[in-house]
């Protein structure tokens, strides 16, 4: 191969790395455009309908995937952190499951025609979302507890060690030159 080709060949590997990553970065764009556009509609969506068990079912599917969001985004935020000794994936990985399976139960009760049989459907339903919304804020605000405590632990061995060096330094000074370190 001449210099030539092996130039080519390297410019149209590198050209090729290059739009593949700007392609890649362009289908995460419009994934998170599209996300986004889609919970607004859904967060808006409640405020067009009418009052009555639709909108109710309406409401509940977007309380619940609010805080399954914003549960998400704490829980890989620090996805080192603890709520005691439960493992934040497995208490998401959990909650998420349930919260499908709610919001399943929701969309249809949403799309029922009669609303008789949505008050009836969206009665059944209320309370295991509700417990559900407050089992996983729950978890969240235990898992904040948590890591105020283990700051304060170590804060508190830090200001232990800081006051250890400043009284050590201390008997260094007084003692004078005698000591040397």
């Amino acid at each position: 191969m001449t210099g030539f080709t092996q130039a080519v060949l390297i410019t149209l590997l590198i050209a090729g790395g290059v739009g593949g990553l700007l392609l890649w970065w362009g289908v995460r764009l419009v994934r998170r455009t599209v996300a986004h556009g889609r919970r607004r509609a859904l967060e808006l969506r409640p405020r067009f309908l009418p009052p009555g068990p639709r909108r109710d079912a309406a409401i509940l599917r977007q309380q619940l995937a609010t805080e399954l969001r914003t549960t998400r985004q704490m829980f890989t935020a620090g996805p080192n952190s603890r709520i005691f000794r439960a493992d934040p994936t497995a208490v998401l990985a959990e909650a998420a499951e349930f919260a499908a399976q709610l919001d399943d139960d929701l969309a249809t009760i949403e799309a029922f025609p009669d609303r008789a049989q949505q008050r009836a459907a969206l009665a059944t339903v209320t309370p295991q979302v509700v417990q559900l919304i407050d089992t996983i804020y729950s978890a969240r605000q235990t898992m904040l507890r948590t890591a105020v405590m283990d700051r304060d632990r170590e804060l508190n061995r830090l200001s232990k060690s800081v006051a250890y060096e400043a009284a050590s330094l201390g008997n260094y000074e007084r003692a004078g030159r005698d000591l040397t370190i």
